[in-house]
C-alpha cells in the first residue's frame, strides 16, 4: 500500500500531522511518500492508495489551491477510481466551489467538486466538539476554525451529527463525501481519536490492518465517546 502525505511542512495545524503518523504506525509495511510544496505530487503520475491533506493557514490555503487548480482533472480522476483522499480542517474547503475571505476582502474560485461556498472571517473563531456518525461508526473530535461552509450537503455529507454543528450552525450534516474523497472540518486529530474509523479508512483502500495500539486507542475512544454522549457536557 502507498500513502501520500501532502505538504507536511505546512499542512499539519491543530494536530492534523498526527493523522499521518498514526496511519504510518498502523501500516508498518506501507510506503509513505511525503510531498513538499516545491515537488510535484506523487499522485500526478502514480496512484497512491491513500492521500492525506491537513489544516493550513488561510494564506497557505490559497497557495495550495493554486497548485491543485491545474491538477483538478487528475484529482477528479482519482476520486472516480475510488482512491481514498482525506482532507481535514480547512483543507476540506479546497473542494468547494468558492472561498470568500471576508477579513481580507478576497474571493477565490476553489476546485468545485462540491457546489458550496465558504465564508472565512478571521475575527470570528469557532471552537466546538464533534459527535457524529458515518458508515455506522461514531466519530468524536474537535473543531477550531474561522470559516463555515454553505449549501445543501444532504446528498453528500460525511457525518450525521449526533451532537454539535454541521457545515454551519444551522446544519446537522458535517463535511462532504464523494466516493472515497472525504472532506471534514473534524480535527482531534481524527484518526488517533477514532481507531475504528482508521480501520475503516484502511479497508476502503483495500487493507485489513488494525489501528496501531488498538487496545489503548479503543480505551481512550470509548472514554471520550462516553463523555461526549453525556448531556452535561457542553458542545
Amino acid at each position: 500500500m502507498t500513502v501520500e502525505i501532502l505538504y507536511p511542512e505546512v499542512c499539519g495545524l491543530y494536530g492534523d500531522a498526527q493523522n499521518a503518523e498514526y496511519l504510518r504506525l498502523s501500516l508498518p509495511e506501507a510506503e509513505f511518500i511525503y510531498t513538499d510544496l516545491c515537488s510535484e505530487p506523487y499522485f500526478v503520475k502514480n496512484e497512491p492508495d491513500i492521500i492525506l491533506l491537513g489544516s493550513m493557514s488561510e494564506e497557505m490555503q490559497r497557495r495550495v489551491l493554486g497548485i491543485f487548480e491545474p491538477l483538478k482533472h487528475r484529482l477528479n480522476e482519482l476520486t472516480e477510481k475510488g482512491t481514498v483522499i482525506l482532507a481535514t480542517g480547512n483543507a476540506a474547503e479546497l473542494f468547494c466551489d468558492k472561498i470568500e475571505y471576508i477579513t481580507e476582502k478576497k474571493e477565490v474560485k476553489a476546485l468545485g467538486f462540491f457546489p458550496f461556498s465558504v465564508k472565512t472571517d478571521l475575527f470570528k473563531r469557532y471552537n466546538g466538539k464533534v459527535l457524529g456518525e458515518t458508515d455506522g461508526i461514531k466519530i468524536v473530535g474537535f473543531r477550531s476554525q474561522f470559516s463555515f461552509i454553505y449549501g445543501d450537503n444532504s446528498d453528500c455529507f460525511f457525518l450525521k451529527m449526533i451532537r454539535g454543528d454541521g457545515i454551519n450552525k444551522e446544519s446537522k450534516l458535517e463535511g462532504m463525501r464523494k466516493k472515497n474523497l472525504i472532506c471534514t472540518t473534524c480535527l482531534g486529530p481524527i484518526l488517533p481519536l477514532n481507531p475504528l474509523f482508521t480501520e475503516h479508512l484502511i479497508s476502503l483502500a483495500g487493507g485489513k490492518e488494525k489501528a496501531a495500539f488498538r487496545e489503548e486507542a479503543m480505551e481512550a475512544y470509548n472514554k471520550r465517546l462516553s463523555e461526549f454522549e453525556d448531556p452535561k457536557i457542553k458542545f
